[in-house]
């Protein structure tokens, strides 16, 4: 029985202490939006390391960003564990243990292919970037299904998918594909090839399986919803008779399935980790009541209970599309508190065709905007200069050392780790201060966290060199923003992140749900996908959409999202009768149809506009 003083549980609800401290495995924590899952995954590991369930030096935390790893060892830190966990990707992980085990060896690291759309444009330079990068999100699924080329016709046809040119088509750039890499001298080996390569090592050296199986006895696995069947066939084999495994999830937020992931792992954990216990976080800590309620008749369901006070309710706005960018500025200002950071805020829309002319209205009316995804610490100038200083093949630890040494004047001139974002010499709390002060300030802040990631890299894998660190930055793009700006994303960049005050554009049939989605799995997703938009809401959720889009006669009449009544009233319009019958809500189609029957088109576009569909 856990004392009931113990710091590390007083401030847990009931079902949060019961998932710190239960030493069931496997384990599967569902963990609900906003429901406190890395304070739950933080406490449970620094209250297992102090009772001697688990030593911390054999934990795996495997995270989906670098960031999220990053952030789970620093609260670790926060929380006075000695001993630091190692934590990363699946293909850091998997990186690190054939990096370790080829240097045993006296074998050189493999070569790795950063981008696979830069080289399959390479390979095949006749063809639009826009279907380059299709083709190359259609082998990311096939890859994460475990589907050669040879049989991507067959299953491809099975799922339903819809590539950007016919399969027989598809099949042939894939195959392509696969034979350039390994034509290549050395040999190129992508993201995918690391966990594949990673697992042929497991099953044919039985001594470096039991190694690994001793060195990361306890497996922890986050947004367990999102894993792949890839990943997931890795991960099996990493678990040996000693483990101990933990995944936690939110089939709610499952909207990956695009991308090869499959929701039917955590949907069915029990047949896919035998002896599973469940546990359910349900208390919703981030949001208020009324953006959880709108958030639970999305789903069609009962909402979570909120812990925060009541606030406002949402909003839905109904605008034409040359109004959109003014409506959301004055939407923005009007939202913005006294003394509040412009980065409280966020405006997220469903693809990333939208943002752009949002940006520029937003900058235009004086509104600083964040940029794009972020800063990562290799853009700015002094890093650069650093990481150009050393040599790709030396030891990171010593590159590590030696920065820290050479340079005291700017190297830790704040916490170690600090978010960029919160530095207040680099915001614009900085305005006043010399020039050049700001300038060393901002190069001491970004070599910081450059060390910062560099130090968790080398918990992941102690002799890593510094050509595999800056690897792994240079493919994940996913960093704080350095500047106070309103954030602009699509809805599957805000997964994860929260802002006190969330604005959602483009909420109308063809964008949510995105046209694209026709399989009825597909349309599931992209509910769910709504639902996680909602849901990064704190205090304050405003929804805009277009009844018309385009100009003159070839403006075209939308509809508003069918998932939109949940979230308030959205005006009359007609619904899309397929999605409808999906939220339970078939009466909004007899009720617009004929409330659309009588309204007239708006003059401005005339009456040809209204026998077009969206």
């Amino acid at each position: 029985m856990a004392p009931p003083d113990d710091p590390l549980l007083a401030d847990l609800t009931p079902e949060q202490r019961e998932a710190v401290t239960t030493r069931a495995s496997p384990l599967c924590i569902v963990a609900g939006a906003g429901s406190g899952k890395t304070r739950v995954l933080t406490r449970r590991i620094a209250w297992q390391a102090g009772q001697g369930a688990v030593d911390p030096r054999r934990v795996l935390a495997l995270t989906f960003t670098r960031r999220a790893a990053g952030e789970l060892r620093a609260r670790l830190r926060r929380l006075g564990l000695r001993d630091p966990i190692r934590a990363g990707t699946f293909h850091a992980a998997a990186l690190a243990q054939i990096h370790r085990y080829g240097a045993d060896r006296g074998r050189p690291p493999p070569k790795i292919l950063e981008s696979r759309a830069a080289f399959l444009a390479e390979l095949r330079p006749g063809d639009r970037r826009d279907f380059t990068a299709r083709l190359a999100t259609e082998i990311d699924w096939a890859r994460a299904r475990m589907i050669p080329p040879e049989r991507y016709l067959e299953l491809a046809a099975a799922a339903k998918r819809h590539p950007p040119r016919r399969m027989e088509a598809m099949a042939e750039a894939y195959a392509e594909y696969e034979a350039a890499k390994r034509r290549r001298r050395p040999r190129l080996l992508d993201f995918d090839d690391l966990l594949v390569a990673c697992r042929s090592i497991m099953d044919s050296q039985p001594d470096e399986a039991a190694a690994q199986r001793w060195r990361n006895q306890h497996l922890l696995v986050d947004e367990f919803q999102d894993v792949n069947p890839l990943q997931f066939w890795l991960l099996r084999s990493w678990m040996g008779e000693e483990s101990t495994v933990t995944v936690v999830g939110d089939p709610d937020q499952a909207v990956y399935g695009w991308n090869g992931a499959d929701p039917g792992l955590i949907g069915d954990v029990g047949r896919h980790l035998p002896g599973c216990a469940v546990l359910h976080l349900r208390t919703n800590f981030r949001s208020t009541p009324e953006i959880c309620e709108a958030a639970g008749r999305v789903l069609g369901r009962e909402p979570q209970p909120a812990v925060r006070p009541s606030g406002p309710a949402p909003t839905v706005t109904e605008c034409s599309e040359e109004d959109e960018a003014a409506v959301l500025a004055r939407r923005v200002r009007s939202s913005r508190r006294p003394g509040a950071p412009w980065g409280h805020q966020a405006v997220l829309a469903r693809t990333n065709a939208q943002l752009p002319p949002l940006r520029q209205a937003l900058e235009r009316q004086g509104i600083p905007v964040a940029t794009k995804g972020g800063v990562n610490p290799l853009e700015h100038p002094a890093v650069r200069d650093l990481v150009a200083s050393w040599a790709a093949g030396a030891s990171l630890r010593a590159a590590v050392i030696d920065a820290r040494s050479d340079r005291p004047e700017i190297i830790g001139a704040g916490p170690a780790g600090a978010d960029l974002a919160t530095r207040p010499e680099i915001g614009a709390g900085a305005a006043g201060a010399d020039p050049a002060a700001r300038s060393q300030s901002a190069a001491g802040a970004a070599l910081d966290a450059l060390l910062e990631l560099a130090e968790d890299h080398l918990a992941l894998n102690s002799g890593a060199t510094v050509g595999s660190f800056t690897l792994g930055l240079r493919s994940d793009r996913r960093f704080p923003a350095a500047a106070d700006g309103v954030e602009l994303t699509t809805f599957h960049g805000a997964k994860g992140l929260e802002w006190p005050v969330v604005h959602i554009v483009g909420a109308e049939s063809g964008y949510v749900p995105v046209a694209h989605a026709r399989t009825r799995e597909a349309r599931a997703e992209e509910r769910r996908l709504f639902h996680v938009a909602v849901t990064r809401a704190v205090r304050e959720l405003h929804v805009m959409w277009c009844r018309w889009r385009g100009a003159g006669s070839g403006a075209a009449e939308r509809r508003p999202s069918p998932w939109l009544k949940a979230v308030g009233p959205a005006g009359p319009a007609a619904a899309d009768p397929e999605a409808a019958d999906e939220t339970g809500a078939a009466e909004i189609i007899a009720e617009t149809r004929k409330l659309l029957r009588d309204r007239p088109p708006p003059k401005r576009f005339g009456r040809r506009a209204v026998s077009r569909r969206a």
